[in-house]
């Protein structure tokens, strides 16, 4: 086994693409998510980790029909970190990001109360404020369309798509007043939708309780921001697998234990080779594998082994704006290629 190194090759034109767009991106991110912090900072005492029970990311038994890289479980059919999976959306960064609040302030085997407005003024604090995403002010004088006002949108888009019938991760008390809809919103436990039953509130998970831990650095320096959902999926499939484990341990995740259970396609997979470019994930590949982890010569006697993986804590005590600026402009200098 081989340690995994960056493809010095020239990068693909949607490589280029990708890497100089979250270039950009993050660079107009990085005040935003210190101040986005530095506001979640001030809610409560700072958790050990943060605790997690399994059934927000691992199905127990798996989806049904003859699921595949190229053709996913329906989204009924995978767990709820992965069924609100969204390429440009936040509501699985809200989620986490309220459970992380919860636990700073609520006693273990207790309903966290939801202390926030949607939005404040002066130096309190509301939901958009723990926040980051690089919107822009638009427009001049009654046109103008202000930063908060973008956030806010984003929030309640997320919100109503977390309150979904067929995902029930937070519930809106107030869903049928003519304002204040989504304000109070209260956090339902991590399995969401229940078949034939009712969701049940979240409660902050007792110590003797299942649940895996993820790293306190991932909101403490911003990590959750600047993460895509589909790292955040694949960090969480990788905390999972290792709660029972030493942190420092080792795992494999077989391809259909990926697609069944965890929901998680190729595109998902392939995250490891950011993650390990931004030295959260230590890889170990086959050597018959591409970086990609398809076999080479497979068909031809290519032997298919399994990529080993670790989740290296310390990497999330690093600052995640300047190490993901690091981390892309080395592989954009490498050739686009990690």
């Amino acid at each position: 086994m081989a340690k995994i190194l960056p493809d010095l090759d020239r990068g693909s034109g949607g490589d280029r693409q990708r890497i100089d767009r979250r270039l950009a991106r993050v660079m107009k991110m990085a005040p935003m998510v210190a101040a986005a912090t530095a506001r979640l900072r001030e809610q409560g005492r700072w958790p050990e980790t943060v605790r997690v029970r399994p059934h927000f990311v691992y199905r127990r038994t798996p989806a049904p029909g003859d699921p595949s890289d190229r053709r996913l479980p329906e989204r009924r059919h995978r767990p709820p970190a992965t069924r609100i999976l969204s390429p440009n959306g936040i509501a699985l960064r809200l989620y986490l990001i309220a459970l992380f609040e919860a636990q700073m302030h609520a006693r273990p085997g207790r309903r966290p109360a939801n202390r926030l407005p949607l939005r404040a003024g002066g130096s309190e604090t509301g939901w958009i404020d723990l926040i980051a995403v690089p919107v822009e002010r638009h427009g001049s004088g009654t046109t103008s369309a202000s930063v908060s006002d973008k956030k806010q949108r984003r929030v309640l888009s997320a919100l109503k798509h977390l309150a979904d019938l067929e995902v029930q991760l937070v519930h809106l008390p107030q869903l049928g007043m003519k304002t204040g809809k989504y304000e109070g919103f209260q956090l339902l436990d991590e399995g969401g939708v229940r078949e034939n039953a009712d969701a049940i509130p979240y409660v902050i998970p007792r110590k003797n309780e299942h649940a895996f831990d993820l790293p306190t650095g991932l909101f403490e320096n911003g990590w959750i921001h600047v993460l895509e959902d589909t790292e955040l999926a694949f960090v969480m499939m990788l905390a999972c697998r290792l709660h029972e484990a030493r942190r420092e341990a080792q795992v494999k995740v077989q391809s259909d234990e990926r697609i069944l259970h965890f929901g998680l396609g190729r595109d998902a997979y392939e995250a490891h080779m950011t993650l390990a470019g931004f030295g959260l994930v230590d890889v170990e590949v086959d050597e018959n594998r591409h970086h990609d982890g398809k076999v080479r010569d497979f068909g031809r006697g290519g032997e298919a082994r399994l990529h080993t993986f670790r989740l290296l804590w310390d990497g999330f005590g690093e600052p995640a704006a300047a190490t993901v600026l690091r981390a892309l402009r080395r592989a954009r200098h490498r050739g686009y290629r990690w």
